[in-house]
């Protein structure tokens, strides 16, 4: 079978697509420890509606997980059965809504969220930039460093339910506790809206700086460990 699926030889399970949907697709090169089996099916949506249709027409049978930078996650070796959802390009923009708010993509790095925010003279979410994932994983786990939260500064989430249902999520329906959300399971996050404040580009690059200073004092970046920053 080619790596990637078609029509004449996806199984009569899985729903036609617009986006990418690989069989037997090897996710070691994909996680943070590069080891590991793969993934029984592996869908990339070309956007949010690709996603929602395809989890809509999918027999609820199948289990659907979604897959960030996989910083925190260990793949066995005989791989992970249904179908795996990672978001690529078109869910990793973000965008100044207004002078101390952001929205960002699902497949969003903590980077690239900290830095658009810099630019925009948004301070509060630098302490994203510490964090190896996506904003879907931040969503989901409450992802937090020196001393901030997303539940500090997330105002909604936008998620595609495993019945293909889109959702907003309030903070409050998230219900967060330390690195846990209610997030309902097979749901994936497609974008967040992350409030901050108004702040000089200098002084949010300068408080970058000492957070990515004090990260590398304390963690081995060049090897590939499971911890955390604090």
């Amino acid at each position: 079978m080619s790596p990637a699926a078609s029509s004449a030889t996806r199984p009569s399970t899985l729903p036609p697509v617009r986006g990418r949907l690989t069989a037997g697709a090897p996710l070691a090169p994909l996680v943070w420890f590069k080891s590991g089996g793969a993934a029984e099916w592996l869908f990339e949506p070309a956007d949010v509606d690709d996603l929602s249709d395809f989890l809509a027409a999918l027999d609820p049978a199948v289990p659907v997980m979604g897959l960030g930078l996989g910083s925190n996650l260990i793949v066995r070796d005989g791989g992970v059965p249904g179908v795996v959802v990672r978001l690529g390009k078109p869910f990793a923009r973000v965008e100044r809504l207004d002078t101390t708010t952001l929205r960002c993509g699902g497949g969003a790095s903590g980077i690239l969220v900290s830095s658009t925010a810099r630019d925009a003279g948004i301070g509060g979410v630098e302490f994203l930039r510490s964090i190896p994932g996506t904003v879907g994983g931040f969503v989901r786990m409450n992802g937090g460093a020196y001393g901030r939260e997303v539940k500090d500064v997330l105002v909604e989430a936008e998620v595609v339910l495993r019945s293909g249902e889109r959702r907003v999520l309030s903070l409050a329906e998230l219900g967060y506790t330390y690195r846990h959300s209610a997030l309902p399971e097979g749901a994936i996050v497609v974008a967040a809206t992350f409030r901050g404040h108004a702040e000089a580009p200098a002084i949010v690059q300068a408080e970058m700086d000492r957070i990515a200073t004090e990260r590398e004092a304390s963690q081995p970046l060049r090897s590939r460990t499971g911890g955390a920053a604090l």
